[in-house]
């Protein structure tokens, strides 16, 4: 089931009344308190991509890794996603060097099963959009579809997304057809091979957390690890859900819709203190680099 045909199924008046639809003006606006379950989805997505997903399974950067640095690699994506949003021009910039001076440590080798580079547009191209619709789907989950104004303007806005990597301004749809032109044609070229699904089951079932925290880390997998797996699948479109070999029936569907219902009702507090956290990785960034410290 997708976005829009689960918002057709609910309630209208419960999901859409006015004082909870925000106006969407740009991709930043579209922050949920449902994204942190979204971006599990989104990653699975994301390394669908052969290519991404043997450059990150064999990445040699291991300041990177989610597996052995969850925290780090937490705070550093949502800088990037932050700078790209809502930074400024030298914010970008920044993060522009430093992305691509990280990415040019990852390449395939002989051994790789494909050849890549994660400073390659094309690749880099793939993940923006699916950020893309990442912050789209969160949002139609809860409020419903946007209007094609809100879509454009989205579209637009998420250019940064790419740009801030090294997608140029050409490579980036001009629309929200084209955008989803461009996804139709990509979905034919999909795949998880067993290595990448491996690592996407074990951070998706919370069992990675083993590997850093020990014993804590894995009572985290068995108390939580089933909840956020059903909500990592939740928000997987069906094509990606046969890829990484999950079920979905429709007692799923039902209790999943429950579950919007919730977060519906508590959106407008969790979704606010999720855009403000958003906000803070931009002022953490700069006052890293005043002090001289590492950003990523």
């Amino acid at each position: 089931m997708t976005v829009v045909d689960r918002y057709q199924h609910a309630h209208v008046s419960d999901v859409r009344p006015a004082r909870r639809r925000r106006n969407v003006r740009r991709t930043g606006d579209l922050v949920t308190g449902l994204g942190p379950t979204i971006a599990g989805a989104n990653v699975i997505m994301q390394l669908a991509h052969p290519k991404v997903g043997h450059g990150v399974v064999e990445s040699r950067v291991d300041s990177g890794s989610a597996v052995k640095h969850p925290i780090k690699r937490s705070r550093t994506t949502g800088t990037f996603l932050a700078v790209a949003l809502l930074g400024d021009d030298e914010d970008r910039a920044f993060v522009h060097d430093e992305l691509r001076r990280i990415h040019d440590l990852v390449y395939s080798t002989e051994q790789s099963p494909v050849r890549y580079s994660a400073n390659d547009s094309r690749l880099q191209l793939w993940v923006a959009v699916c950020l893309t619709k990442y912050f789209i789907d969160q949002f139609e989950l809860l409020y419903g579809p946007l209007s094609d104004e809100e879509r454009e303007r989205v579209v637009a806005d998420s250019r940064w997304l790419g740009t801030t990597l090294n997608v140029t301004g050409d490579q980036w749809p001009s629309s929200y057809a084209e955008l989803q032109e461009y996804w139709a044609a990509q979905l034919e070229s999909m795949s998880i091979d067993p290595p990448v699904r491996e690592l996407l089951q074990r951070l998706s079932d919370l069992s990675f957390l083993s590997y850093r925290l020990g014993p804590a880390g894995m009572l985290a997998h068995k108390v939580f690890g089933r909840q956020m797996n059903f909500l990592i699948n939740a928000g997987l479109p069906d094509e990606f859900r046969h890829m990484m070999r999950w079920r979905w029936s429709d007692r799923d569907e039902h209790a999943y819709e429950r579950t919007l219902d919730v977060a519906r009702v508590v959106d407008p507090a969790v979704g606010r203190l999720v855009r403000t956290l958003l906000q803070t990785y931009i002022y953490d960034m700069r006052l890293r680099r005043r002090l001289g410290l590492k950003v990523f």
